[in-house]
Formats: C-alpha cells, structure tokens, sequence
C-alpha cells in the first residue's frame, strides 16, 4: 500500500472513530442553559482538556512552526510568553466574576452591565471572531490534507470534516464537544512530542544551539532594538494578552462550578500549554536548522517530505483534531449567541422559547459553516486570518467586559461610545498605519475604547432617575 494510500486509510479512520464518539455520548438536552454548558458538574481535569482542545487550534501549530523562519527568537519568545500569560490574566479576572456565573454567554455578562444593545452588538462581534477563526481551521484541514493525500480531491475530506463539526453544534451541544476534545487532546499530547522527534531524526540530529547562533534573527542584541519586525512581534503579544477573553474562552469559566475552580483550570492550562509550545518550537527550529532558506508558505511541505510514510498519517490527524476541536467549540458559542443574545434581545415582548432557541442554534450551525467555506477559500494566508480575528473582535468587547469584571458600572450609550471609538480605530489603523508599519493596532483600538468609555462616563451629564 503506497504512502499516500495509508494516510488516506488513516484519515478516513478517525473521522469516522470521531463521529462514533459523538454519537455515543450525544444526549438530548433538557433546556438551553444545558445544551450551552453541559452540566456544570465537570471536574477540572476535563475542562482543562476541553480548554487546551480550544486554544490549540491547528492553525496555532501551523502558524507557529512557519513563523519562526520569519521572525527568529522574538517569536521564540512569542509563543512561550502567549502559552502562559493570557491564562494567567483570565485565571486572575475569573476569580472577580461571581456575578456573572449564571450567564449563558459572555454577551449575556455585557448585557447584564450595559443594556440589550452592547450586548448585541458582542454577539455581532463574536460571529466576526468564530468566522475567522473557523476559517484559519478550515485552510489548515485543507493544506494538511493536500500535503500527503493527493488521491482524493482535499475539498471533499474538508468538507467532511466541517459537517462533523457542524453535527456536533447543531445536535449534541456542549456536552458532545467536551467528550470530543478531551479525547482529542489526548491524540495530540501523543502525536506532537513524536512528530518533534521525527524531524530531529530528519534533519540529522543538529547541534541546536551552536547552529542558531550562526543566524542573525537569534541574536538576543536584536531582539531588544525598536525594528519593524520586533514591535510588529511587541504589538501582536499585546493582542494575544487579551484575545483569549472570547466569548468560548469565557464560557468555560461558566462551565465552571465556582470561580475557584475556574481560576485552577486557567492555571493549570497555562502549565501544560507551555508544554505542548516547547514542542511547537522545536519543531520550528529543526525545520529551520535543516532548511533555512525555505519561505513560510514551504515549511509544512517540507516537514511532510521529510518524515516516514506512515507518520505522515498521524500528523495530518493531529492538525485535524485541533482544528475540528476549535472550530467546533467556536461554531458552538456563534450559534449560541445569535439565538441567546442577538434575537432574544430584539423579542422583549415575548421571551424565545427552548425549542426556537434550539432551531435557530441550529439554523445559525449551518449559515456561519457555509460563510466561513467561502471565507477560508477566498483567504487562505493563515498568518492574515490570524491578525483579522484580533482586529473584530479585541477593540470592541474587549475593554467594555474587562472593566465589567473589575466593577465599572457604566451606561450603554457610555459602552456604545467605547465600541464605536474602538471600531473607528481600528478601522483608521488599518487603513493609514499598519500598511507603513505592518504593526497590529488592535490593542491601541482596545486601550481607545476603554478610555473613550471612562470619558463618556465621568464628562457627559448623568440621566436623572
């Protein structure tokens, strides 16, 4: 059987293995609150798998290893340094959100502080997020599977796994995904450190570090001079602190029993996360020592040439579990919030039943899976997709529920004048800045709108109750 042919065989195995677990432990959900959350009976080892499953997107791996060859030891020190401290700010915010544990989304927690109308329009802006960041997964089932299956047409495997994708948001829930990922963190811990070794085998088993001090991107006295590359590196960390505080982030903290066990989960991610980013840059290096002149688009294609037959099958299954692992968890939130947050804010007058609630989640599965197929084949620069789900989502949310959590009490028209400021910044950014520069402003977007929201708070007159 030739090379190709097993990887086929592989592929096709475990979507169907991860179909079969979905099935099994698929359950009706008795209301909406359960389809959204599961249970909340959780222990924290498994949210901290279902977490890990979400955040190590396959585009997380992909974009890791191929820019390593762009940036040198500045990303070196961007992987290590996102692996850990978002996790630490969530954990630490996390134990300042008692208020807000009995919400059903992050758009539910702004509505509660601000009105019906920032909290639609942090639906609005999550369905921008989960589109792109569907999108990036997408484009990586797709590569990945065109790197070693050249058999079959790779649309169709991709489209496959986006329907498995959607048969877990529209049928099973929460509960369904959380099964799902567990399981398929647990293939990835196990794939990822062999394929790491695979490729140290590969490349000759290099002497690392005498190698990298030959090459000017790891010299440490560049990494602290104010150069295109190393603030365009600064100015995407920054973004990266606080892009976790999503709305499928956030609902894993109301999976939650407490906020203590909330605050342990992030914890405890951040130590693993920064297991699983030490491999990432292993395999970054070894590729780059072995062929340092590869363009960033040519590294994964390289690393498949470069590996046995048959371990070409377990790589193309572990970025398939990640990204089907992230995808569905953020098709899962959209869903949830266009029908929770977006319609059910607009029908005040009669309240949307569970059933409807339901149709309309399931309706919204379908609707967001084909935008983001005509986005992912329309895009299909993953570094690109990676800084537009910063740009829709961190300078208009971001600021208002920040200051919610740490007890800011504002009005909506205050948290409609942030979102608007943050919108308009970046849009200013984009347009005039980043193009000069090529450095990300959605964190100034972010810092914009929350000083735009403390202005409107203390300088418009107050409305008399």
């Amino acid at each position: 059987m030739s090379s190709c042919n097993i990887a086929l065989t592989m592929v096709i195995v475990f979507l169907l293995l991860l179909l079969g677990i979905g099935i099994f432990f698929t359950r009706i959900s008795t209301s909406f609150r359960e389809y959204v959350l599961g249970n909340q009976e959780l222990h924290t080892p498994p949210l901290v798998g279902t977490l890990l499953a979400l955040i190590y997107g396959g585009g997380r791996l992909m974009i890791g290893v191929e820019q390593i060859h762009n940036f040198g030891l500045s990303w070196v020190f961007f992987i290590l340094a996102t692996s850990v401290f978002p996790y630490w700010l969530i954990s630490w915010l996390s134990l300042r959100m008692r208020p807000f544990m009995h919400n059903l989304s992050m758009s539910e927690s702004i509505g509660r502080v601000y009105g019906k109308y920032p909290r639609m329009v942090t639906g609005l802006a999550n369905i921008g997020l989960a589109i792109f960041t569907i999108s990036i997964q997408i484009n990586v089932m797709s590569r990945s599977i065109s790197m070693c299956i050249d058999s079959v047409d790779r649309r169709i495997i991709t489209i496959c796994a986006i329907l498995i994708l959607v048969f877990y948001a529209r049928i099973g829930g929460l509960r369904i995904i959380t099964f799902t990922d567990v399981a398929q963190i647990f293939v990835f811990f196990i794939i990822i450190p062999f394929l790491a070794f695979s490729i140290f085998e590969a490349t000759g088993k290099p002497k690392m570090l005498s190698l990298l001090r030959t090459k000017e991107m790891f010299a440490f006295d560049k990494l602290w001079q104010c150069e295109p590359k190393q603030l365009a590196v600064f100015a995407l960390f920054l973004s990266s602190l606080v892009v976790n505080i999503n709305p499928p982030v956030i609902q894993k903290i109301y999976m939650s029993a407490d906020c203590l066990q909330a605050g342990m989960v992030f914890f405890f991610t951040s130590i693993f996360s920064l297991f699983i980013s030490v491999f990432i840059i292993l395999i970054g290096l070894y590729s780059l020592i072995a062929a340092p002149h590869l363009l960033a688009t040519e590294v994964w294609i390289y690393i498949m040439a470069h590996i046995a037959p048959i371990f070409k099958g377990f790589v193309v299954i572990s970025l398939l579990t990640m990204a089907i692992s992230t995808a569905d968890t953020y098709l899962n939130s959209c869903c949830v919030m266009f029908s929770n947050d977006i319609v059910s804010s607009m029908m005040t007058k009669k309240p949307v039943s569970y059933n409807r609630q339901l149709r309309l989640a399931k309706v919204t599965a379908l609707f967001v899976g084909v935008i983001t197929i005509i986005v992912s084949f329309s895009c299909s620069d993953l570094f690109s997709l990676f800084k537009f789900r910063f740009d829709c989502f961190i300078p208009i949310v971001t600021a208002p529920f920040i200051l919610a959590i740490l007890g800011f009490r504002g009005s909506s028209p205050t948290a409609l004048i942030g979102m608007a400021t943050g919108l308009l910044t970046i849009l200013s950014w984009n347009k005039w800045i980043e193009p000069a520069t090529t450095i990300n402003g959605s964190c100034m977007a972010m810092i914009a709108n929350g000083m735009a929201m403390m202005a409107a708070h203390y300088l418009l007159p107050k409305q008399k109750k």
